[in-house]
């Protein structure tokens, strides 16, 4: 009888439980109901309409039981929920759109409404929607795990949080510390949310289901320490002040190119002054506009292009990469360093070689001080910290070489060196053991002549600093293969890089087209125009500094070598002013030296001032005065002139690859979709016009490619460029059409 009532039992909870597609239910002895979320065939859970709908069912549910309380929860490895899935949102038509967020809108107030109390139980990314979810609970905890994100990256795909984020996330920690979260789209580890109560409890992996448990029965109260600035807050007038300081400051530094940024503040300030339903209306309606922006269409293609890219490297390496286990890093600089901390970070033992006691020691202590900066940032633990750190192993001899399964060499920029370090590795290394050179300027194919085995050489390009550059540029030379590259381009993305495969030739992809845009800079700061006028132009055109911020972030003498190894090999030569050569004399180098074409101060917020001197010292032709158009032009056209030229040279595949370099390479205007989404929005034909205009005045540095005359004169876009070399081509005269004019006169 009493196995008969134990059956009964279990049959009558069964009977209770939800099994739907998307989300099921379960209920424990002390009454405490699980919602299961794991949406099937994928590997992240993302709210859809089929997910909506179930999890509306699921709070009906909820409703009818009154269990005791509530854990949501997720099947998925080390996942809640990533958010709204962009895929069905992006096709949603604006009456559909509409319905979709009040729904989640409703969906949530009806969680935030419920009897009993609730709680998030999250395993992994907690983001957008799910984190939205989460506000909703009466509770938030998390697994102690730094890799975890937790937040609204919703700005960063041009949009806003649609269900509530933007109303409950404010009112939940206090507007300051709020809005620049949202505003930056930023998410945070565990215990970064936690600390400035975000949610409210982090605890081991094993045991997050039960402190969720705990937390539901025990119904503590949660004590959020405001700051004095948001307590002020509560009172009106003093509000309506932070808040408008915000807009100015937000709008100083997005220059208007984000019009996401605005509508946040908007509906912030709307959900304070006019109440709860007010601001979800705004934000509905924001987020319905904002889908209709340009800005809004071109990050969300970017996060698209970032999601295919792995799928485009399948497709051009009709190859299975191998294993890696063990890797070699020759040199310990901040390359070498930043290289060898990101694959001990991704589970790979490094032996770091350099050339004496003193340089490996100073290697370690740059990984050192990054793994210092991971741990402050709640990245990862002490102990994570520790095992990472214990990963590299240091030495001066080159030995232990025949263990690895890929060596990256991030040596000084000489071809003389890389050279001979390539014959040692050829040697040292085993026959199936990928060699891999980070350089930024020198011709990989050159290298591999060095071995007898050159099919195994290939290029790795990182980008500075390491750590948070996202790209990394996989160098295919005539006689890489296949195996080669995939593995090299695997090894990247175990290290959360994205890869873009890249042939060898000068600059490769990305400094191809930097190239012409620093020294086109250079040539106006001779002509007169004014540096920190020039750097603002750019800024506000999108770029995250203007190129004499970035010459001195990169170094001047980095950048001196690099303009003038890749600026000589272009057609035509590129020159370089001699005032740098006279700067680096001076021991002007940029940021790291305190001065270059801005004076540097130690004092942490003081803004740099212009290096007076330098700036005359370039000075070298009578000034002239230059609009801001102007300006744009002469810096933008030739990057696009020479993006035509990469692509019709077959230095990689797509203009959607060069989209994509550009942005997480160089920090290329992310609103305007990368280099060549930019130059259809402005027109082939209008750019030829204007390289022509700038030919006839400055000579044939602005003279237009062959490739981007056919897509000028036929209005087509910089996709095209393949095409230009399979159509039937009438007689072009490449001449521009100002000397043309001119020719017709004479």
């Amino acid at each position: 009888m009493l196995q008969h009532a134990v059956n009964c039992e279990v049959e009558r909870v069964d009977m209770n439980n939800l099994q739907l597609t998307t989300i099921k239910t379960t209920v424990d002895a002390d009454n405490i109901m699980t919602v299961w979320i794991d949406v099937p065939g994928k590997s992240v859970n993302t709210i859809g309409q089929l997910m909506l709908t179930e999890l509306t069912e699921a709070i009906a549910h909820v409703e009818r039981e009154k269990p005791k309380g509530v854990i949501f929860a997720s099947r998925k490895h080390e996942n809640f929920v990533a958010g709204g899935d962009l895929f069905e949102i992006r096709a949603l038509k604006p009456d559909t759109m509409t319905k979709f967020l009040s729904e989640g809108q409703q969906l949530y107030d009806r969680i935030a409404r419920l009897p009993m109390p609730t709680v998030v139980a999250m395993n992994g990314d907690c983001l957008g929607g799910g984190m939205e979810l989460a506000l909703a609970c009466t509770y938030r905890v998390a697994a102690d795990d730094g890799s975890i994100n937790i937040g609204l990256p919703e700005t960063k795909i041009g949009i806003l949080p649609g269900w509530g984020g933007t109303v409950r996330l404010p009112k939940l920690i206090g507007i300051t510390r709020a809005l620049p979260l949202i505003l930056q789209g930023k998410p945070l580890p565990p215990r970064k949310a936690k600390k400035i109560g975000m949610i409210d409890e982090v605890v081991r992996p094993e045991a997050l289901l039960a402190a969720a448990r705990r937390m539901l029965v025990s119904s503590p109260k949660i004590k959020r320490k405001w700051t004095m600035v948001d307590k002020a807050a509560k009172i009106g007038f003093l509000r309506h002040k932070i808040i408008n300081k915000a807009e100015k400051k937000t709008l100083e530094m997005t220059h208007g190119n984000y019009p996401a940024a605005t509508q946040v503040i908007d509906i912030v300030r709307k959900a304070h002054d006019l109440g709860h339903e007010a601001g979800l209306n705004a934000e509905r309606e924001s987020l319905r506009q904002l889908m209709d922006t340009p800005a809004c269409e071109n990050l969300m293609r970017l996060f698209f292009l970032r999601q295919r890219v792995k799928k485009a490297m399948a497709e051009q390496l009709q190859a299975k990469p191998r294993e890696v286990k063990i890797a070699a890093v020759i040199g310990g600089g901040t390359m070498g360093a930043g290289i060898a901390h990101g694959l001990a970070r991704a589970g790979i033992q490094v032996r770091l070689i350099e050339v004496n006691a003193k340089a490996a020691a100073a290697a370690l202590g740059r990984i050192r001080k990054t793994l210092e900066e991971e741990v402050g940032s709640g990245k990862i633990s002490v102990l994570q910290s520790r095992h990472i750190f214990n990963r590299v192993s240091p030495t001066i001899e080159w030995t232990g070489l025949e263990q690895c399964d890929i060596v990256i060499e991030a040596v000084a920029e000489s071809m003389d060196v890389k050279r001979d370090i390539f014959g040692k590795l050829d040697k040292l290394c085993r026959p199936d053991a990928v060699l891999a050179s980070n350089t930024s300027s020198l011709s990989i194919t050159e290298m591999a002549q060095a071995t007898a085995k050159p099919n195994r050489v290939v290029g790795l390009h990182f980008f500075n600093p390491v750590p948070k550059m996202p790209l990394v540029e996989v160098i295919r030379t005539e006689m890489s293969d296949d195996v080669s590259l995939a593995t090299a381009a695997s090894v990247a993305a175990r290290m959360g890089k994205t890869a873009v495969l890249v042939k060898d030739a000068p600059g490769f992809l990305v400094n191809r087209v930097l190239i012409p845009y620093l020294v086109e800079a250079l040539v106006l700061a001779e002509e007169g125009a004014s540096i920190p006028h020039m750097d603002l132009i750019m800024k506000k055109w999108g770029m995250p500094m203007g190129p004499f911020e970035l010459l001195d972030e990169i170094g001047l003498d980095i950048g001196a070598h690099v303009l003038k190894s890749i600026g000589d090999r272009m057609d035509p030569p590129l020159r370089v002013p001699p005032a740098i050569d006279t700067a680096l004399s001076k021991k002007w180098l940029g940021k790291k030296s305190g001065t270059g074409f801005y004076i540097h101060s130690k004092k942490k917020g003081k803004a740099p001032k212009l290096n007076d001197e330098l700036a005359k010292l370039l000075v070298s032709k009578t000034p002239t005065t230059h609009t801001d158009e102007q300006i744009e032009q002469r810096l933008l056209l030739p990057m696009i002139n020479e993006a035509v030229k990469v692509l019709s040279e077959d230095i990689t595949d797509s203009a959607e690859t060069i989209d994509l370099a550009t942005v997480f390479g160089l920090g290329f205007a992310p609103f305007r979709g990368g280099l060549c989404r930019a130059a259809d929005s402005i027109g082939t034909d209008k750019i030829l016009a204007q390289l022509d205009e700038l030919a006839f005045k400055y000579g044939g540095r602005f003279k237009a490619a062959a490739a981007l005359r056919w897509l000028g004169q036929n209005r087509r876009s910089i996709a095209d460029t393949k095409q230009f070399e399979s159509s039937p081509q009438p007689m072009i005269d490449t001449k521009p059409v100002s000397e043309v004019a001119q020719s017709v006169v004479s």
